[in-house]
């Protein structure tokens, strides 16, 4: 199962913005339509996809993962087909109507079904694989994971910019789509299972024939969503996620101006990103190992206190000191998201509705990662600086930092208790 979480990785790679950005200038200039015009056909797709997501993870808890991850794949590479043909959709309904009125009816439900499908279906059930599989072991396997992810990620825009040099932007998609469909989608049906009780092992039981250190954490009950809704539990893992997902999108979408404003000591500000994932593969997985020795609920402090001090170096990337400070903290965020992402929420909650609390987390770390580029943008236009509202972020991770110290003292004693 660990080959079939990284294979529908892969596959969510057109989903997601390092899939699709290599196609932004090409559909501006192709489809003759405005920046403003794509982007906000782009950001309405997105918003509704993310929506949904409570939606199909009721579903995904009745149907099971095999056929959750199946039918997504199948949906992507269908879609990734569609926008090999666009151009056509687009003509066929200009008699009908003006241009920039077909392009919306075609490019809406393409860029809709991509970050459905790719961005937060396929990716939230893989994570979900691994946890019905996975239970002792759940953070150093997600770890190992996070390990080929990384690069995966990291490798993609360059492999899908030389096949648009080499075949064109259509015919990019169009084999994109053939591969999903008749390469990986088999592996994905034939390889995958529900779970290990379906074929009758327990994977864990052969791994680890040592007590799990953090069985304690278990209620011994499955949580509903309302039920997990209710606890300070979700609410402050929710709180790591949104603050980790706030830094990472926002500061990668005005990279470039902050470091300008920065001064930093580098002319490319994207070159860091090879480097951020190197920092995220390494740390990831020992940041996994340790966090399978104890409680799930130290890896709060860790998030919070890296949050804040990324935003501290951000301030000083334009010292050699200050800038590997910054690519090796970003690296951790990557890392620390990943865990906190995912680990929690079975050993919390339980796994009879794990799709229905990890969907809902999904949708409020979405939603912080929508706002956060406009958050920056209104800090930069009116109080002329992107630290502004840095700084304020970093006072309220190490806020978040000092209420999981309590968190912790707390739970601990009422263990002792």
């Amino acid at each position: 199962m660990f080959f079939v979480t990284i294979c529908s990785r892969a596959v969510s790679v057109p989903g997601h913005s390092v899939g699709i950005c290599p196609f932004t200038e090409m559909l501006i200039e192709n489809l003759q339509i405005s920046r403003i015009h794509f982007s906000n056909i782009f950001f309405c797709a997105t918003l509704l996809s993310t929506l949904l997501l409570p939606f199909f993870g009721t579903i995904f808890d009745h149907i099971g993962i095999r056929r959750a991850v199946t039918y997504s794949t199948l949906m992507l590479g269908l879609t990734l087909l569609f926008m090999g043909h666009i151009p056509f959709a687009i003509a066929s309904l200009e008699g009908c109507v003006p241009h920039f009125v077909a392009v919306t009816c075609v490019l809406f439900p393409g860029f809709f079904l991509l970050k459905l499908c790719g961005n937060n279906l396929i990716p939230l059930v893989s994570r979900m694989m691994l946890l019905y599989w996975y239970d002792k072991r759940s953070c150093t396997v997600i770890g190992m994971s996070g390990i080929f992810i990384s690069f995966i990620f990291g490798c993609a825009p360059e492999i899908i910019h030389r096949l648009i040099k080499n075949l064109g932007y259509l015919n990019t998609w169009t084999t994109l789509g053939a591969v999903t469909l008749l390469g990986f989608l088999p592996i994905i049906w034939a390889l995958c299972r529900d779970n290990p009780q379906s074929i009758g092992i327990n994977l864990d039981s052969l791994e680890a024939k040592h007590p799990d250190p953090t069985c304690g954490e278990r209620s011994g009950r499955d949580y509903t969503l309302y039920q997990a809704l209710k606890t300070f539990d979700f609410w402050i893992f929710i709180l790591a996620v949104a603050t980790s997902t706030f830094a990472s999108t926002g500061l990668q979408i005005h990279l470039v101006d902050i470091f300008r404003e920065a001064r930093a000591c580098t002319a490319d500000p994207l070159s860091i990103f090879p480097f951020v994932a190197v920092s995220s593969a390494v740390s990831g997985m020992l940041f996994s190992i340790f966090q399978d020795r104890v409680s799930i609920r130290y890896c709060l402090l860790a998030i919070f206190s890296t949050n804040a001090a990324l935003m501290f170096f951000l301030e000083n990337v334009s010292k050699p000191w200050g800038l590997w400070s910054f690519i090796a903290l970003c690296g951790f965020n990557w890392a620390l998201y990943g865990i906190v992402y995912a680990a929690p929420w079975p050993k919390l909650f339980g796994k009879k509705y794990l799709g229905r609390i990890m969907s809902s987390a999904a949708l409020i770390a979405s939603f912080f990662a929508g706002i956060a580029p406009s958050a920056l943008s209104y800090a930069q236009k009116n109080f002329g600086s992107y630290f502004f509202l840095t700084r304020l972020f970093s006072l309220s991770s190490m806020a978040g930092f000092f209420v999981s110290i309590i968190y912790i003292f707390n739970n601990r004693s009422h263990k002792t208790g």
